[in-house]
């Protein structure tokens, strides 16, 4: 009977900890989108232009601050080309860098609501710092693919995610649920991936709680519209 006792207290006292380190967590499920709020600003609209008309402000772009007397040339005729073709140039090279800059205002646009909340998110880790055979930080990214042999994604989209008690990845991009504190903190570093090193900016920061495979419900890749299963089952693994 005493033994039983026992049992039946610390079957209680286990069953009071975990609720009450549940509800100490409160977690909060974020969707990738949360992280890139809309800006009010009006949009730039570019020039309707051809591939060879592109190729030609291309060249005006690439030579029109070099000193060379044969880049020069270049552009003059780039330029008479392309206002015989009725294209406006300097109007078009003027829509050019307000639509990048726009463009750039959009990719760093944060949510500073999330600041501070302990959250759960899914995704893609990719390791950029070990401890022995467990990778440390990483970047954190909404689909597959992204910052191996591609483009990064806009910095709203990009976590950077620190788990000192390390975490081990079985593949180079490696789908994942993430629990932790996130803020919006905007930094640009220069990180080591497996195809070489890239400066990569990231709009956020994560202290994880805790790092475990994915086998949660879908999520919503924001670039194809697929789901992160449809994703997975498309290529078979992720890269």
């Amino acid at each position: 009977m005493r033994v039983m006792k026992k049992i039946l207290l610390l079957t209680s006292t286990l069953s009071f900890a975990v609720q009450a380190n549940s509800e100490a967590l409160d977690l909060q499920k974020l969707d990738w989108q949360v992280l890139a709020p809309s800006i009010n600003e009006q949009e730039v609209s570019l020039p309707n232009v051809t591939e060879a008309q592109k190729r030609l402000l291309a060249s005006v772009i690439q030579y029109q601050n070099s000193p060379d007397s044969a880049a020069s040339a270049k552009v003059k005729a780039a330029r008479e080309s392309l206002t015989q073709q009725g294209i406006d140039v300097d109007a078009a090279l003027d829509a050019r860098a307000r639509y990048m800059s726009l463009a750039q205002r959009k990719a760093e646009s944060l949510n500073t609501e999330v600041n501070g909340k302990q959250v759960s998110m899914s995704g893609f880790v990719v390791p950029t710092k070990f401890n022995g055979v467990k990778a440390t930080e990483f970047l954190f990214l909404p689909y597959a693919g992204a910052c191996i042999h591609m483009p990064p994604p806009a910095a709203n989209q990009i976590i950077k995610l620190r788990y000192p008690s390390g975490f081990e990845v079985e593949n180079v991009q490696f789908p994942v649920t993430v629990s932790g504190t996130i803020n919006a903190d905007k930094q640009t570093e220069l990180v080591q991936l497996v195809d070489g090193k890239m400066n990569v900016t990231m709009g956020y920061a994560m202290e994880a709680l805790t790092i475990d495979k994915y086998y949660g419900d879908a999520i919503s890749n924001p670039v194809t519209g697929l789901e992160l299963q449809d994703s997975l089952d498309h290529k078979g693994h992720a890269h």
